[in-house]
């Protein structure tokens, strides 16, 4: 992919969704370029380096001329600021094409409750870009409905098929998973209230693993203080290896965020077959009406998630259903798929002119 430049958070080992969308794009692309704006585990060293990012994309425009399109991944606040700056040092002083890749769930409130001065900016990124890339159907509208975009168009996240995905039988209890960022807005917490509030239901009957980066000492502590033990089993941080493991284990997968893009964590839950809960935002309405593979709640009812649960755990049918619809559906995430969107893409702002793409 020696035309594209991908500017992107670090996407080796990344524990960020770009990260691993970037990532899987390298594995399927000869010659992947890219500059990392991240490459620190220390927030404070990656802002002391990013000068020295904005030399690197200049030195990196300059000497490579077989560049001809910048493709920017980026989301909301500091991820934004960041790519603003690089955007602009693009946009200004190279004939590039631009792409500004948006992912994420909070770009919306972001951009309304930003002062007038940060909304001005993004305005100036939407209306520039050559080309904006969203998530979903939900996101296009919002984009083509609050700027002026020369072009919005949507591509899905990428998944790798897994090799294996033959389950592999637990305890008896229902095994259900969160894999993700824990915090309030992923609605961690609010896991933890329904199963407090609705113990003797799921005794005996269910476990929830809860996996991932983040709130994690809080986590321990609650489980601890509220005494689920035995309901609720904190699972660390998931490498690939760890991450098999635990969707092959798994009866189905949960996600009941406040807010969303298109989260890698239920396409890749999919991929293993594995039926969803998930909450009514950002593309996942889009994504679950489609497929129907799964149930939606509204973040924060901890009555409408306990049903959902209870509605999986009564109902095996319904389980099976949803699982052979994942497994189908999950084939519009694969790379075969969304390769073939984004090298359409490439090849229109380009006007098809000379530009050979090579896939892996």
């Amino acid at each position: 992919m020696k035309e594209v430049l991908y500017i992107a958070p670090g996407n080796q080992n990344s524990k960020g969704g770009i990260g691993l969308c970037v990532n899987n794009y390298s594995k399927h692309m000869d010659d992947f370029k890219v500059l990392l704006t991240h490459r620190f585990h220390s927030k404070i060293v990656n802002t002391l380096w990013f000068p020295f990012c904005m030399l690197e994309l200049w030195f990196r425009l300059i000497r490579d001329s077989e560049i001809k399109i910048v493709h920017i991944h980026g989301a909301s606040k500091g991820s934004f600021y960041r790519k603003y700056l690089l955007f602009s040092l693009v946009r200004t002083f190279f004939h590039k094409k631009i792409i500004y890749h948006v992912h994420g769930g909070g770009f919306q409130d972001f951009y309304l409750k930003s002062p007038v001065f940060i909304q001005k900016r993004v305005r100036y990124v939407m209306h520039s870009a050559d080309l904006v890339v969203c998530l979903s159907e939900k996101w296009k509208l919002f984009f083509t409905s609050a700027f002026r975009p020369k072009r919005v168009v949507i591509v899905n996240n990428m998944v790798i098929p897994p090799i294996n995905t033959d389950r592999i039988k637990q305890n008896g209890k229902f095994q259900l998973l969160f894999l993700g960022l824990i915090g309030d807005n992923k609605g961690v917490f609010d896991l933890l209230k329904v199963i407090v509030k609705y113990r003797s239901k799921f005794e005996n009957k269910l476990i929830l693993r809860i996996a991932g980066n983040g709130e994690t000492i809080r986590l321990v502590n609650d489980i601890k203080k509220l005494k689920l033990e035995k309901l609720v089993h904190f699972e660390g941080w998931a490498d690939s290896i760890k991450k098999e493991q635990l969707f092959r284990t798994s009866d189905a997968f949960i996600l009941t965020s406040y807010k969303e893009g298109l989260p890698l964590s239920i396409l890749e839950a999919m991929s293993y077959g594995l039926p969803v809960i998930a909450s009514k935002v950002g593309g996942i309405p889009d994504l679950l009406y489609k497929y129907r593979n799964g149930l939606l709640v509204k973040p924060g009812d901890l009555a409408t998630i306990k049903n959902a649960i209870d509605k999986f755990l009564q109902n095996e049918a319904l389980l099976q259903t949803f699982s052979q619809r994942s497994a189908d559906g999950a084939a519009d995430f694969y790379p075969q798929a969304v390769l073939k969107t984004l090298f359409s893409i490439y090849h229109e702002l380009q006007g098809n002119k000379g530009f050979l793409f090579e896939q892996n």
